[in-house]
């Protein structure tokens, strides 16, 4: 993986990295794992040394993002769902990244000879290893990250004018510009037209390039097709595989909502298709899927166990309906670990409903009573829990509709156990 990014003789760095002390230590730990442990397999980077290494790579990347959503001191305005996405999409690359690099460290585990090397031997033979990840790869990793969230952002912003103005692609207008950029320079198309959604910047490592908005009576509007053709050109090398190095910056991180692309080479192939980034319930066909569905599964765990800190002991005070009116939704520990716990049934994004409705960044309606059905199974243990009905609450949060369920407990107080997406 040595030569991931550095077989672009253009490669600019835009900003470079003082290497991180916490970083080694974590590769360091990890390293002695590997060691202790004969090698790693996916259900190893739940261990606490493998772990701690991809938080500290996490870290440093959702940093980047940060760093991209707030440029010359402006912040931009971007949903809750965007940013939750980018950081989730920032949070999967890091565990693959992980994964790669212990991977390729645990095959220096046995020397020439057929012997397992010492510790002392070992640890300085995969220096170059960290280097290479965790200095070199990194460093253009974070640049790349940086630049895909600025984008992001500016789609949001674009997203909201819709086409009324242009959108035109430009370069950095230097001599270091990458000659294949440097055609795709000044094209001016809607925010419609399809030439936006694989050949906005970045288009490679190092790319400077950027996109703004344009009044359409300024400029004129630019030949989709032949637009089109130059962004296959600009996102086209061909290496010694046969495969396209650069397909992978094919795609627009504002409506992908992905700062790393699904065809880079940490990711399984297939990724872009794969059942695992909707559910969880799907089974790996190989260790690469393996490792993604893991990784999956920590970040949602993590995710449930900030949003438990963050909605704990609090009330919302509702509607009454004139059925049952408790007028109290109370996120107590029983209804929420029980609610966020139901990883499999409940997305992130319903989750964070609860947080928007907490915080007063949605709309409540008021509920409807339902009786509970005799009929569904372990309807008796609830019911010895105190269940004496069902209150559903239409809900609008992140410009979408949803239904909220929550248990009428005693009499006194809901506890909310399933927020759904209404489709219509």
């Amino acid at each position: 993986m040595d030569l991931l990014y550095e077989d672009n003789n253009s490669l600019i760095t835009l900003k470079s990295l003082t290497p991180l002390t916490s970083l080694t230590d974590s590769f360091d730990n990890a390293a002695k794992f590997i060691y202790e442990n004969k090698g790693i397999g996916p259900e190893n980077l739940k261990n606490k040394a493998p772990r701690e290494l991809l938080n500290e790579i996490n870290k440093t990347l959702t940093n980047a993002v940060t760093d991209g959503l707030t440029s010359d001191g402006i912040k931009y305005q971007v949903p809750a769902t965007v940013t939750n996405a980018l950081r989730e999409n920032v949070w999967r690359f890091s565990g693959m990244k992980t994964y790669h690099q212990l991977k390729e460290a645990s095959q220096l585990l046995v020397g020439e000879n057929g012997e397992v090397k010492s510790f002392s031997q070992f640890k300085q033979d995969i220096q170059k290893i960290n280097s290479a990840y965790n200095e070199r790869h990194l460093e253009v990793e974070y640049n790349y990250a940086v630049h895909s969230a600025q984008i992001a952002a500016k789609w949001n912003d674009f997203e909201q004018d819709g086409d009324e103005y242009n959108l035109q692609f430009r370069t950095a207008g230097d001599d270091k510009v990458r000659t294949e950029h440097a055609a795709l320079n000044d094209i001016t198309l809607p925010p419609s037209d399809p030439f936006w959604n694989d050949y906005i910047p970045p288009l490679d490592w190092g790319c400077r390039c950027t996109v703004v908005q344009v009044r359409k009576n300024k400029y004129p509007q630019s030949n989709s097709p032949e637009a089109r053709e130059l962004g296959k050109e600009a996102t086209t090398r061909i290496g010694k595989d046969g495969s396209n190095r650069l397909a992978m910056f094919r795609g627009n991180p504002g409506k992908d909502l992905k700062i790393f692309p699904d065809k880079h080479p940490y990711f399984p192939r297939g990724c872009a298709d794969c059942p695992v980034n909707i559910q969880l319930v799907h089974i790996p066909k190989n260790e690469l899927c393996q490792v993604c569905k893991i990784v999956k599964e920590m970040h949602e765990h993590s995710a449930s166990k900030s949003l438990y800190k963050e909605l704990i002991g609090n009330t919302i005070k509702t509607e009454t309906s004139a059925h049952n009116s408790t007028g109290v939704i109370r996120l107590n520990s029983y209804g929420l670990r029980n609610f966020l716990d139901k990883t499999h049934s409940a997305t992130q994004e319903s989750k964070q409903v609860l947080s928007e409705i907490l915080n007063g960044n949605s709309t409540l309606g008021k509920p409807k009573f339902e009786p509970l059905n005799m009929n569904r199974p372990n309807i008796q243990k609830k019911i010895n829990r105190g269940w004496q009905g069902v209150n559903v609450y239409s809900v609008s949060a992140f410009g979408k509709e949803w239904n909220m369920k929550t248990a009428i407990i005693h009499n006194k107080y809901e506890v909310p156990y399933s927020i759904k997406k209404m489709y219509r």
